[in-house]
């Protein structure tokens, strides 16, 4: 479980992002959600995977300091 953990370090929020803005385009395809459902998640997804890449450049730096 400690090796699963490892690997995903770093890379959670972008395969979480990654599946909500894939699992929206499914739903409003089959055509569950309205295109403003669709906007206000992948803006968000993408909103959330900047944010975290942010955070991990600050803290690289941080680190490397």
């Amino acid at each position: 479980m400690e090796a699963v953990r490892k690997t995903l370090q770093g890379w959670k929020t972008y395969i979480v992002g990654i599946i909500a803005i894939l699992g929206v385009l499914v739903t409003f395809a089959d055509g569950s959600c309205e295109i403003g459902t669709v906007i206000q998640t992948v803006a968000t997804s993408i909103l959330a995977m900047t944010v975290r890449a942010g955070v991990q450049k600050v803290q690289d730096a941080t680190d490397a300091e």
